[in-house]
């Protein structure tokens, strides 16, 4: 049996509950340390960080490895929940648009996603609207009030958005539990129901995406440049990615130069790349899932953003290059100083707030000169 087809080790009781208090047990013991390096700011990862943030990078960091290493995924559910009227379904198109590399046995599904601010009214169809996509490796997330909440309050007051579409796309996991292409059937699925339901002019419609979700936002920017005119799908007015995910096996940080900076543990990406690319044979090379290497033309102005303290930075740097090179091809690369991965995500709780609303000004100007 391959080492996807089932959990670790460790996920199955009482096996769990030993991992987890071992594990708990070391993490606590290391906190002094910790709180010590927060508190001298000569000990610090970077001399411009606070307390707060060396302290708070170096818990997430336990709290992700910990989770990373039993590899539960969670459950999703497509009940409305505190969101309301807010959380809407989306059916897989009736048309003919699941070409080349969503053609699968993964079949494409019922999903949802929540509305920020409100649900829409008719006159979203006038409205500057961001379908994103948000970030966990693919593993990790929902979309909802408490993972995005805060990245649409930014996106609505500094971003240039009328509202936000964050999708709630289906998760990968062990077991063969959704791999690609279904986020990618999912994401196609979200951009039509905006298109062809809610009549949402494409010329206003902005993609965006953290982290994995930024991978996801450029692999439907691909789809539509190749198939986008035989299905008859006008591109998007432009993609914003946060961090994105561009080379999701490069997950071996042993090495990287910021491996002391960022809060991602190795076993993190390593569980979402090979659990989301688990039906492709070349998942490290394929196109739709490795961004980095395999430049492509494209008439979508794209804004990246990247924290120069992050483990993905120099990759991300890379693929920007690669992809300027190409004829006609608008990419322009913010570089956010002394910031770790995806602070438009975990800004608040790791203390980057503020860098995080510089960025949300970034993509509004972006946005806004379009």
């Amino acid at each position: 049996m391959s080492s996807l087809e089932r959990h670790p080790l460790v996920s199955y009781q009482p096996l769990r509950l030993i991992f987890q208090l071992s594990y708990a047990a070391v993490a606590i013991s290391c906190i002094p340390y910790h709180a010590a390096m927060a508190m001298i700011p000569s000990w610090r990862p970077d001399p411009r960080w606070s307390a707060k943030q060396t302290f708070m990078t170096r818990l997430v960091y336990s709290v992700l490895d910990a989770t990373s290493r039993v590899g539960i995924t969670e459950t999703l559910t497509l009940k409305q929940g505190k969101e309301g009227e807010r959380f809407q379904t989306v059916s897989p198109s009736t048309l003919d648009v699941y070409k080349g590399p969503l053609i699968s046995k993964i079949k494409p599904a019922t999903i949802g996603g929540t509305w920020f601010p409100q649900a829409p009214g008719l006159d979203v169809v006038s409205k500057i609207v961001v379908l994103y996509f948000h970030g966990g490796a693919f593993i990790a997330g929902d979309g909802r009030d408490a993972q995005c909440g805060s990245i649409a309050e930014k996106l609505l007051a500094k971003g240039g958005a009328d509202a936000v579409f964050s999708l709630q796309y289906r998760l990968s996991g062990y077991g063969g539990m959704n791999p690609f292409p279904a986020a990618l059937q999912d994401a196609l699925s979200s951009y039509l129901f905006l298109l062809n339901e809610l009549r949402i002019p494409a010329c206003q419609i902005v993609l965006g995406g953290d982290s994995a979700g930024g991978n996801l936002a450029m692999a439907l920017v691909r789809y539509l440049e190749e198939y986008g005119a035989t299905i008859d799908i006008p591109l998007p007015k432009c993609a914003v990615l946060l961090s994105p995910w561009v080379a999701p096996f490069k997950y071996d940080m042993r090495r990287n130069p910021h491996r002391g900076t960022d809060f991602i543990p190795s076993s993190y990406p390593a569980w979402g790349a090979h659990t989301y690319a688990s039906a492709r044979p070349n998942g490290a090379s394929d196109p739709y899932i490795t961004q980095l290497g395999n430049p492509f033309p494209t008439t979508v102005p794209i804004l990246a953003n990247v924290g120069t303290a992050e483990l993905l930075l120099e990759d991300i740097i890379q693929w920007a290059d690669e992809m300027r090179k190409v004829d006609g091809n608008v990419v322009e690369l913010h570089l956010e100083e002394a910031a770790v991965h995806d602070t438009f995500l975990s800004g608040e709780i790791l203390g980057f707030s503020e860098s995080a609303w510089d960025v949300a000004a970034k993509i509004g100007g972006f946005v806004r000169k379009l």
